[in-house]
């Protein structure tokens, strides 16, 4: 059985069919579709990370094709249509939300910016600038310096979380909007550093504002084993209106 794949929301007047793809028009809006069968989305599938992530590629890629035409509402990943008429039909019941969606990230894009810490590197500075003192009793010792690591523990995740929000604080200020996103576990991100900070910024699509501060953090904490890298531009996921549809 065919169905309908929806990527997202663009307009009408502005809106070019690209290869492969389809728009369906209603007022000022135009849908962008593609046919899919939908039997193929399977809890089984959705849960083979291979398939979930080139599927997921493609659907942020045909989304990014169409950014570079103009503004985009991007839907969420999965949302599948029986029919042309129920694609009409979202754009006739969301078309306040999705025209002020519209409006909101015209001439903006999206960045992400991410924090990492290598956070054996981070104790282990911490430790130095609060090494134990000599005089201690040699029978003192074993037991201080498992509180000592304790505490280098807690006083790096107390570090982390300041820096976090002093930084996303700092950015917010270069940009139109901004969110605080709970950051990935490394399985997910696959990398052996900690994510510590996943945030996103609603920025004018030629202002290199944000970049550049996101380039200064990154020399500024570099001797603590912290980084911050900027990603994007993206579809604007974290700007526009949460209803599902």
């Amino acid at each position: 059985m065919s169905g309908w794949y929806v990527f997202g929301v663009a307009d009408a007047g502005l809106a070019v069919e690209l290869e492969g793809l389809r728009l369906v028009r209603a007022g000022q809006l135009a849908a962008v579709v593609a046919p899919v069968d939908p039997d193929e989305f399977t809890e089984e599938q959705l849960n083979d990370r291979p398939w979930l992530e080139e599927k997921v590629l493609a659907h942020e890629d045909v989304l990014s094709r169409y950014l570079r035409e103009g503004p985009v509402v991007p839907l969420r990943f999965g949302a599948i249509y029986r029919q042309l008429d129920e694609v009409v039909e979202l754009l006739g019941e969301r078309r306040d939300e999705l025209t002020e969606d519209l409006e909101r990230v015209r001439g903006r894009v999206e960045l992400g910016v991410k924090g990492w810490v290598d956070r054996g590197r981070l104790e282990e500075t911490l430790a130095r600038k609060r090494a134990m003192s000599p005089t201690s009793a040699p029978g003192r010792a074993y037991l201080e310096r498992r509180q000592a690591e304790r505490d280098v523990a807690a006083e790096a995740s107390a570090l982390l979380a300041d820096v976090a929000r002093s930084v996303h604080a700092r950015l917010a200020e270069l940009a139109v909007a901004a969110v605080a996103n709970r950051p990935q576990p490394p399985e997910l991100t696959g990398r052996a550093e900690q994510m510590f900070l996943n945030t996103a910024y609603l920025v004018p699509a030629a202002d290199e504002a944000l970049r550049r501060e996101v380039g200064t953090l990154d020399e500024q904490h570099r001797e603590l084993g912290l980084s911050f890298e900027t990603t994007g531009p993206w579809p604007p996921y974290n700007f526009v209106g949460r209803e599902e549809p």
